[in-house]
């Protein structure tokens, strides 16, 4: 039985290292999505002071579609970046969650076997003091005998 629990045991920190190699590429994945829609949102914010700063200037009606359309563009791309990104959060916190369960089955199982592992201790310490004490009544009894004789 104890075998079958160590062997659960490793597999459930194997299980728990691979969900936490899973964790971080999803974390990492979440930032890469992250950065990538600042990025988008400072060319976009740089584009459009471009388009006032021309503007200002004298622009005319063909450069200001030309601009308006590109914008919009940014725009669209920035809001599929934001969708993107709510579902690589939401599979980060789902890997998350997986990570933390198989980490409190580990600990679960490893506190079981650290208590049988406790349990067998005392009932060999408890053995041994017994044979100790079977032996110290014999040794006893035996010098008495070896007394009377």
């Amino acid at each position: 039985m104890s075998k079958a629990l160590q062997l659960l045991a490793e597999r459930l920190h194997k299980a728990e290292d691979r969900a936490s190699r899973v964790l971080s590429q999803a974390r990492q994945d979440q930032q890469l999505f992250e950065r990538q829609l600042e990025a988008l949102n400072q060319y976009r914010q740089n584009y459009s002071s471009q388009m006032g700063e021309l503007g200002a200037g004298g622009m005319s009606g063909d450069q200001f579609r030309h601009y308006q359309a590109f914008i919009n563009k940014l725009d669209h791309a920035s809001k599929q970046q934001l969708e993107g990104l709510g579902q690589v959060r939401a599979v980060t916190e789902k890997r998350r969650k997986e990570w933390l369960d198989l980490q409190q089955q580990r600990k679960a199982l490893e506190t079981l076997l650290e208590r049988k592992a406790a349990k067998e201790a005392l009932r060999l310490a408890k053995q041994e003091q017994k044979l100790l004490d079977e032996f110290a009544t014999f040794r006893h009894f035996h010098r008495q005998s070896e007394e009377t004789e």
